[in-house]
């Protein structure tokens, strides 16, 4: 079957990209012009020609893309992570339709990044849902529906990671799908729909006064690396938190939420919450670089130092 691939994702996309090259169903795959820096060399590493990359820019990226299905006789379009909106126009070009990768379980999770809104509310369960497009967001006809596990503490990099290799597992048994035209759709009408949008300034704060200890853990997973951290200030020093472990401190400690409570060499900075639970800090982010809890006490950042929102 002539497949072609939208994608804005090597991580989430690339073993499927190269599961497809392998048994030779792949005839070309469409990236944004602006990350084809980025995303190109990944392709081509895993078996993609010159000809076979089409690079698409806004001005002018339905037209191209009408142009390429027609020329190589593309009979299904699979999008992973594409983040422009496919016009109505299109859906009838080619045989099979164009078929959605959503990576969460929809109907929970319309919208953008379900990823990182799944690990943000410390989802247990991930996964993909394949579905047939249609002109509204994340709907259309569910052909698949299959869980992952999320670990525990993994972040959203680990978790793309993880998605992508499991969502190649999932490519010889859509092609059988689409190939018999089994219309055995799944039936998600009696489950609750949630949709998300994309992640706002706030939606990526740490709000030292409201959240738990395990609710800013799971915000810092969410955000590392896509959105390069959670947002915060040190004594007025922005910077953005990537990494932190869940630490019990001994004895009755006083302090307000985000106030340093412990400063070392060996643990650098410790850090109080709400419900008298801490938070060691591990890596860190400013404008000059990534840096350990242990290097930001070594910059001076002591007991008594408040972190705030």
């Amino acid at each position: 079957m002539k497949t072609l691939i939208l994608t804005n994702s090597d991580a989430l996309s690339a073993p499927t990209i190269k599961k497809m090259v392998e048994t030779g169903s792949v005839e070309g795959v469409g990236i944004l012009k602006k990350n084809r820096p980025q995303i190109e060399p990944v392709l081509k590493s895993i078996g993609l020609k010159e000809d076979q990359i089409l690079a698409l820019e806004r001005r002018n990226w339905v037209s191209e893309l009408s142009q390429f299905i027609r020329k190589n006789e593309i009979e299904v379009v699979w999008v992973l992570t594409f983040p422009w909106i496919i016009p109505n126009e299109l859906f009838n070009t080619v045989p099979k339709g164009f078929i959605n990768f959503h990576f969460g379980m929809l109907p929970k999770y319309k919208g953008a990044d379900p990823i990182f809104w799944q690990l943000k509310n410390n989802e247990e369960i991930g996964g993909v849902t394949i579905h047939l497009m249609n002109d509204k967001i994340d709907e259309g006809p569910v052909l698949m529906r299959e869980e992952l596990r999320i670990i525990p503490g993994e972040n959203y990099g680990l978790h793309c990671k993880r998605l992508g290799e499991f969502t190649s597992t999932l490519t010889e048994k859509l092609i059988e799908k689409l190939s018999n035209n089994q219309n055995n759709y799944l039936n998600l009408d009696s489950e609750v729909e949630t949709y998300e949008s994309k992640p706002s300034i706030e939606d990526l704060t740490i709000y030292w006064n409201k959240q738990t200890a395990e609710e800013i853990e799971c915000l810092i997973n969410a955000t590392n690396p896509k959105y390069s951290g959670a947002n915060t200030k040190l004594a007025g020093f922005e910077m953005r938190i990537l990494e932190v472990t869940p630490v019990t401190m001994q004895g009755a400690i006083q302090a307000e939420p985000g106030q340093i409570v412990h400063a070392d060499v060996v643990y650098g900075l410790v850090v109080a919450c709400i419900n008298n639970e801490f938070l060691r800090i591990t890596i860190a982010q400013t404008g000059e670089g990534f840096l350990s809890g242990v290097k930001l006490f070594n910059l001076g950042f002591l007991t008594g130092h408040q972190f705030t929102n």
